[in-house]
């Protein structure tokens, strides 16, 4: 009976103060918010409207195509190890 009542002491314990208030910095998220302005190259870039020059059209059409074929799908025709230890066995 003691220790029925020692977890229930103890659940009652979490259970209360779970429930207490938290609050959030004011300075919450600066440090994150500097570091991604830190990495912009050119922030008024988006507003820019005058066309890219000094670039090779087949260059950008080959970059292009090769990024819209990251989103493809893989075939499915794969070889899969039946060893658990991540050794591919053929």
């Amino acid at each position: 009976m003691t220790r029925f009542m020692g977890i229930l002491t103890a659940t009652a314990g979490l259970l209360v103060g779970a429930c207490a208030p938290t609050t959030i910095s004011p300075n919450w998220g600066t440090a994150y918010q500097q570091m991604r302005a830190g990495q912009t190259l050119n922030p008024t870039a988006g507003e820019q409207l005058e066309p890219v020059e000094g670039q090779d059209g087949k260059a950008n059409a080959t970059a292009m195509g090769t990024y819209r074929k990251s989103f493809e799908k893989p075939d499915a025709e794969f070889q899969r190890s039946i060893v658990s230890t991540g050794v591919q066995t053929k």
